[in-house]
């Protein structure tokens, strides 16, 4: 780059920084300040600005910075007065209920209380007082609905609904779909959107494939993700692909580059080719969504072709600073949002580095490029993918090497088929088969990234900063540049090996794991850890995991099916390492536990289905089972589920599950169930841990399994109170997050903390 080029570019690189770090810090106040501080900093920020226009180029960088920290500043404190405009008034009246006017902006997908869109607020009231509430945010509707009967996206639908959530974040909760009415069809973009993917999904008929094919064409061309099933995306995330599913800078280039070759074909000399993109670009960007990647790389394409219809050339990293600076004035909470930070850290390190990188690797220029492509876009991604979503997938290098092979014609067919649907359904359904293909041969490359899925500890807050601010310096140009990537690199390194070093957990010892809902509870033997179910949500008992230093397990003990002890043990089972999985043998024929045997075979871990009497061993540990028999057509879920007790050099422990009054007298009138540590069954409801069985079991402490979220807010009252007649200490994750029970010297039990 030469030195006009740098001198060109420094100015704005260092008003970008202020704006960024302006928003990221105005994210952490907990006050916005008084009405003219605010007025104050736009005002100093645009008298900064006419400032450093007249000074010398080479000494105003102190100018530009300060120009970007006052406006953004601003502009983020008056954002943040909104937030706490909101949060006193649901802090007097939190019971309030809101009579919104809202646009279903985004189609519905389930979740754990009903069903879930993003809309877009057109008017808010509480009392006849208008509510602050966000531009969009999600909607949540409760209680027995079918997704026909919701609102089509589009819609503008009045709704009476509570607040819920952190002030910048609000969720709008509707208890019943009653309180749901639908004032206007869908109409204008969303509209059109909503047209178009019926179009699509009527032009796939009734053939599986094509269904299939439809959906991610949906998702590719509209940005609709709500099309695709969870576990569909969650296959693409595990592949190291889920960014190909989010509208971003590829999919807005490879649109604007069809419409110039189609407007080059059709004569079109380059000024107006270039202007029609202009007008394309951002018309598709919204049309898809609007989503931050999208207008991001619109905005980006938009600054060059202007620059260019009047006749000056733009440096691809100052579109890449116009795109940031424009979106964070807009809205500086975006610099907080995973989807922004990827986008813009990877397009920017994209543009730094690809070039020199395929500079430094022998091999045809075509070749090195694609290679530096997704090597750069990786590496750059991994410390925000860590820190958002606490997993790493070191083969999604390998796998995005398909990306310029089989993506681009991928979505180049998703934009047409959608396009062609209302128009030439015959033509659609031909490119759905072909999209089909692609998505198979997709699925085969992102193999390698499915190998291996790690899930990694929380990142300190130290080593975070860390890789910012030499990720930031990273991204300039010359000198600097260079001693930034060497510090990131540095960061990197030791962060990987503050993790390889991480101690193990002490022997010989039981723990609740604390997850928010459900059972997950791991012992610590000669031989390894065992855990015990793996609580309600996916990603939690993993990345808690993660955080205790357990990376294997010798053992994961499959308790039933119910979703608060099996829902987060299938990412457990591709995110450790893991040798058995010991499981009720009624549990290999209900379709509750397909996912999770599938995921075990497909890890190589061995399936040791087990039933009353099954006794196995783990060094000086033994693990016999007590509950279920082999025949159990005439129990229910809870009632059938396992009961084992580990017996340990220091002690026993009895696994209790989710048996109530009945399974609990049954045990306590024929078989053996002293222990040292008890975990208490059914998460210490008023339906079990009867006084019998707790007189059988005799335990000397007792470790509950109820979460700051359990479903039906255990334990019960009556529970505790039975366990304190009888002097049993104990503890549970809602009232003392990680806890447990170790063995003392003199051969007692003692709890922590």
């Amino acid at each position: 780059m030469s030195d006009s080029a740098l001198a060109a570019l420094r100015p704005l690189w260092w008003f970008t920084s202020g704006v960024v770090a302006a928003a990221a810090l105005a994210s952490l106040a907990s006050d916005a300040g008084s009405g003219p501080l605010r007025w104050a900093l736009l005002a100093l920020g645009g008298l900064a600005i006419l400032l450093a226009l007249t000074c010398h180029p080479r000494t105003t960088w102190p100018v530009w910075l300060a120009a970007g920290l006052a406006l953004a500043g601003g502009r983020a404190l008056d954002v943040r007065l909104e937030q706490l405009r909101l949060e006193e008034i649901r802090m007097a009246s939190p019971e309030m209920a809101v009579r919104a006017r809202v646009m279903v902006s985004e189609g519905w997908v389930d979740s754990r209380w009903g069903w879930r869109c993003q809309v877009r607020v057109r008017s808010a009231l509480l009392a006849g007082r208008e509510l602050p509430l966000p531009a969009s945010c999600p909607l949540e509707v409760r209680g027995r609905v079918a997704p026909r009967e919701l609102p089509r996206t589009g819609s503008v639908v009045e709704v009476l609904a509570g607040v819920r959530g952190e002030s910048g974040r609000p969720l709008l909760v509707v208890s019943s779909p009653r309180l749901l009415q639908v004032v206007a069809e869908p109409a204008g973009v969303h509209g059109v959107r909503e047209t178009m993917v019926q179009a699509l999904l009527k032009a796939a008929g009734t053939d599986i494939g094509r269904i299939r094919a439809a959906e991610l064409a949906g998702s590719l061309a509209l940005g609709r993700r709500d099309l695709m099933s969870r576990p569909r995306c969650d296959v693409w995330r595990r592949s190291g692909l889920a960014h190909v599913l989010a509208v971003s800078g590829l999919n807005v280039g490879l649109v604007g580059g069809a419409v110039w070759l189609l407007a080059r074909l059709l004569g079109m000399r380059p000024g107006p080719a270039r202007a029609a993109v202009l007008v394309v670009l951002p018309g598709y960007a919204i049309l898809a969504g609007a989503s931050p990647p999208a207008m991001r790389a619109a905005l980006m394409g938009m600054a060059y072709l202007g620059a260019r219809l009047v006749g000056r050339a733009v440096l691809p990293m100052t579109a890449v600073l116009l795109a940031t600076v424009a979106l964070l004035l807009q809205d500086p909470e975006l610099v907080t949002q995973a989807g922004f930070q990827l986008t813009v850290v990877i397009t920017a390190a994209l543009v730094r580095w690809t070039a020199a990188l395929a500079e430094r690797v022998p091999g045809p220029r075509w070749l090195t490029l694609a290679l530096a492509v997704p090597v750069v876009a990786q590496l750059a991604a991994a410390p925000l993918v860590a820190w958002h979503f606490r997993n790493a997938s070191p083969g999604a290098v390998l796998s995005n090497l398909a990306v310029p092979v089989l993506v681009t014609p991928l979505i180049l067919l998703a934009v047409s088929a959608t396009a062609w649907a209302s128009l030439w359904p015959a033509f659609a359904a031909w490119q759905l088969d072909l999209i089909g293909l692609l998505d198979h041969a997709l699925w085969l490359c992102g193999s390698a990234g499915r190998a291996l899925i790690v899930t990694v500890p929380t990142m300190p807050v130290a080593l975070a900063a860390a890789l910012v601010v030499a990720g930031w310096l990273a991204l300039s140009t010359g000198p600097s540049g260079r001693r930034g990537v060497v510090a990131w690199f540095a960061a990197l390194g030791l962060g990987l090996a503050g993790w390889a070093l991480m101690p193990a957990p002490p022997r010989h010892q039981a723990g609740l794991v604390p997850v928010s809902d459900g059972l997950a509870a791991t012992v610590v033997t000669a031989e390894g850890v065992l855990l015990v179910d793996g609580g309600r949500f996916r990603d939690e008992a993993a990345e808690l995991l993660a955080d205790g230093g357990v990376r294997r397990l010798r053992a994961v003990v499959s308790t039933h099916t119910d979703d608060d002890h099996l829902g987060g043990l299938e990412q457990v089972m591709e995110s450790c390492s893991v040798d058995q999985l010991v499981f009720p043998l009624w549990m290999l024929d209900d379709a509750r536990a397909a996912r999770l045997i599938r995921s075990a075979r497909r890890q190589g871990t061995l399936l040791r289905p087990v039933a009353r009497g099954t006794v196995l061993g783990y060094g000086d540990a033994r693990l016999e089972v007590l509950w279920p028999p082999a025949d159990t057509e005439l129990l229910e879920d809870n009632e059938r589920s396992l009961v084992a007790r580990l017996r340990l050099p220091s002690g026993t422990i009895l696994v209790a599950a989710d048996i109530g009054h009945g399974t609990e007298a049954h045990l306590a009138g024929g078989t053996a169930l002293a222990c040292d540590v008890l975990l208490v069954p059914h998460h210490g409801s008023r339906s079990s841990s009867s006084p019998s069985f707790l007189d059988a079991a005799h335990p000397r402490v007792a470790l509950i399994p109820a979460g700051e979220r359990s479903l039906h807010h255990h334990p019960h009252a009556e529970t505790l109170s039975r366990l304190r007649q009888r002097n049993i200490p104990f503890r549970f994750p809602a009232q003392s997050g990680w806890c447990g029970a170790r063995p003392t010297a003199d051969g007692r039990w003692e709890l922590y903390p």
